[in-house]
């Protein structure tokens, strides 16, 4: 019989469970959906944007109001991960609910970025026709899909339920040690450092596009920016996972004999 915390937190794995997995896909959608130029759309040169003072200072706006929310969401993804806010789980009891609350907060975040996005079409850095051409179209969605495929490849070799906060429900239920705890002291100390797979992956559904517009720009450089800064890797983690390949090719090895 669940205990009414053991209850509340299943209830937040399951919303983090969804709210992940919603979340994701529409980020996805409105990263890989090429773009088309609108019928009363009028692309200018740069030189031209400042010039016009009228234009500039809408483009300025959408570009300011953009940043708030994805500033929004990168202030929320690392204030979450401080250490006194995982006391202050501890010291309520529901520490194990600590990363689904993460992952739900992470999720409307990103869902409030994308309802309120305005996009800015007047100066473009770059603009691929794809409308007439299927296998532009095409090239450009296959890039998406094979980045989020390895996106969600690495999601399950770094333990996925654990990641969306299922797991740490499920030892919590049958008197087991928070997950964690059975993982090596170096593959902790690798997740404190990155707990998100395939920094080439996300990098590609931000800056392949057929149209590279000032507000995609900026969410380019700023989330790349932070990814950058907070994947902060070392050696001794690129030799720990050295390791871990070699090893997976001997197991492998055995069994194909």
């Amino acid at each position: 019989m669940l205990s009414f915390r053991q209850l509340l937190c299943f209830i937040l794995s399951l919303l983090s469970f969804l709210s992940v997995f919603y979340s994701v896909g529409k980020l996805g959608v409105f990263l890989a959906t090429p773009i088309l130029r609108q019928r009363d759309f009028r692309h200018v040169l740069l030189s031209s944007l400042l010039d016009d003072r009228s234009l500039l200072k809408a483009t300025l706006f959408s570009l300011c109001f953009n940043s708030v929310w994805i500033v929004l969401f990168v202030i929320q993804h690392s204030a979450m991960k401080a250490e006194v806010v995982k006391r202050f789980w501890r010291k309520l009891g529901l520490e194990i609910a600590e990363r689904s609350v993460y992952n739900i907060a992470s999720s409307y975040c990103l869902l409030i970025l994308l309802k309120n996005w305005k996009t800015t079409q007047s100066y473009q850095l770059w603009y691929v026709e794809v409308e007439s051409s299927p296998v532009l179209w095409w090239t450009f969605v296959s890039a998406h899909i094979v980045s989020w495929i390895v996106i969600y490849g690495g999601s399950l070799l770094m333990d996925l339920p654990e990641l969306i906060g299922l797991k740490q429900i499920y030892y919590d239920v049958n008197d087991l040690a928070p997950p964690m705890s059975y993982k090596s002291r170096e593959l902790r100390s690798f997740y404190g450092r990155l707990r998100h797979p395939s920094f080439v992956g996300l990098s590609v559904v931000l800056w392949i596009t057929n149209s590279m517009s000032l507000d995609r720009l900026v969410l380019a450089v700023i989330w790349s920016i932070y990814m950058y800064l907070s994947w902060n890797t070392n050696k001794t983690d690129l030799e720990y996972q050295k390791y871990q390949l070699n090893r997976k090719k001997v197991e492998l090895t055995h069994v194909q004999e």
